[in-house]
């Protein structure tokens, strides 16, 4: 006998065995966090009905990790709610007539471009408080405990969504826990919502650190910061705007630059990506059913990047396997996957001739020139989701010019050929191009489609690309795309 689904209701925790019970049964419903193994409840479940109640002073048992025992003996199985049955939203995923978008920095002329898909930085320790201030506080209640967000900031945030969901733009949100982006996270807050292990060597190379999975109080707060930005960001009336994805950290891959958890082998860190991953589903899907979680990637595939330490780096491929085995073994989520496929070299645009893209299934790079690779790993039954195959979406890649025309043309080229790539693959619904313009800190890249001066960032002029870009998904007097020209 095991476990083969454990389903939530708005009141309930339902169980449901390969076979049926024949007597009485145990179950412990233990905290979410890694580092604790504290007991939130028991409770007895007898044959006739297989549920507990969903909530135990005050704590709602939706996200905790479930043993149940029969006979003495504990029973395998899932360990995890994997269905919620009753949300509190559940109206459609917003489908565009176009997959053009656009990292945005002009508003006006992203419109005027055509732009439907925008992805939105948000960082936890801009928005929570551990304490309220005066006349800037938001309090929000979540299992069991009030916790403050920043009024000031969250306005901010909702100025952002809003101005683009008004125009008809899908938003999804990067969340991110850095020390400093928006602004500097106080000392207290930081110590609470950081990973314990992140930058334990003390090398300072962990841009943003993984969410903190680990302690009681770091996984109240991850799931609060969650859970607030479903609620707000999904209302019926749109008070704040819409937000419908939630892309959980960036390029996780290269997980000591961009979601630092200190040094762990690919398996443990997986394991502690995955509970991120399943906090998101639980916390954001049980207020609006078909919000999308996306595991972010970039274009390493059995490589890795930076210095190929094994206990900092991964392989993409091994990310997805290892996260997915603790789901189909633990209690599905329907992930999906935000990958970054810019060139072999970042410096030069022409991803048709990447060495290191090839057609195997255990090519070094997942690039535009072989994208299909991508879907064919996600085409195969050990990664569908019900049946279904996973979404796609290209959240953050560009290419490169250096202020002659000839590289100019060729960056054009490039978003052409690759736009054709991404209309040829239906799971992928977005294209997010990086940039609107160039940024002169960009590790010497020029990305945008508006080009800046060669010593400062002021502006001086489009480049071809945004033209191209324009255009891209407009048909010609004969019906041809212009994307069907590449």
């Amino acid at each position: 006998m095991c476990i083969t689904k454990i389903i939530a209701t708005n009141d309930k925790i339902e169980f449901v065995f390969s076979e049926k019970l024949d007597s009485t049964a145990n179950v412990a419903c233990y905290s979410p966090a890694l580092g604790t193994e504290t007991n939130i409840a028991n409770a007895i479940i007898a044959p006739d009905s297989c549920t507990i109640d969903r909530f135990c002073n005050g704590r709602d048992l939706i996200y905790c990790r479930f043993s149940i025992t029969k006979d003495g003996k504990v029973l395998e199985g899932k360990r995890y709610v994997e269905t919620i049955a009753e949300p509190l939203r559940s109206f459609d995923y917003p489908v565009a007539d176009t997959k053009k978008g656009l990292q945005i920095s002009n508003l006006d002329d992203a419109v005027a471009l055509g732009v439907k898909h925008v992805a939105l930085n948000v960082n936890e320790g801009d928005l929570i408080m551990l304490a309220p201030e005066e006349n800037n506080t938001i309090e929000y209640f979540h299992d069991g405990r009030t916790f403050y967000f920043n009024k000031g900031r969250v306005e901010g945030n909702d100025k952002r969504v809003k101005d683009l969901s008004d125009r008809g733009m899908i938003v999804t949100y990067i969340l991110l826990n850095s020390k400093r982006w928006g602004i500097v996270v106080p000392d207290d807050l930081w110590e609470v919502i950081k990973h314990p292990d992140y930058d334990k060597l003390g090398d300072g190379k962990g841009r943003i650190s993984e969410f903190n999975v680990v302690t009681e109080d770091g996984v109240a707060y991850y799931k609060a910061f969650i859970a607030f930005l479903a609620e707000r960001y999904t209302r019926e009336d749109e008070k704040y705007g819409r937000a419908v994805g939630m892309i959980v950290g960036n390029e996780v891959n290269s997980g000591y630059e961009w979601c630092n958890s200190g040094e762990m082998t690919c398996e443990e860190y997986c394991r502690h990506y995955a509970k991120a991953l399943r906090l998101t589903y639980q916390s954001a899907c049980s207020i609006y059913a078909n919000m999308r979680i996306y595991i972010s990637l970039d274009h390493f595939w059995t490589g890795a990047n930076f210095d190929q330490n094994p206990l900092r780096y991964y392989p993409s491929k091994s990310i997805l396997e290892n996260v997915n085995n603790e789901f189909r073994s633990e209690g599905q989520v329907p992930w999906n996957v935000a990958h970054h496929p810019y060139p072999e070299n970042l410096a030069l645009p022409d991803f048709w001739n990447d060495r290191t893209a090839t057609d195997d299934m255990n090519t070094y790079r997942i690039t535009f020139k072989n994208l299909e690779v991508l879907a064919k790993v996600l085409y195969q039954e050990e990664y569908l989701y019900n049946g279904e195959r996973r979404r796609i979406i290209l959240s953050e890649q560009g290419f490169n010019s250096h202020w002659t025309p000839e590289s100019e043309i060729l960056q054009a080229l490039a978003y052409g050929r690759a736009y054709k790539k991404v209309m040829q693959i239906p799971e992928i619904d977005s294209f997010i191009l990086h940039a609107y313009r160039d940024n002169m800190q960009e590790f010497g890249l020029n990305l945008g489609l508006i080009r800046r001066k060669k010593d400062s960032n002021e502006i001086d002029g489009p480049k071809p690309i945004y033209y191209v870009f324009k255009a891209i998904d407009k048909k010609d007097e004969k019906g041809v795309y212009h994307w069907e020209r590449y």
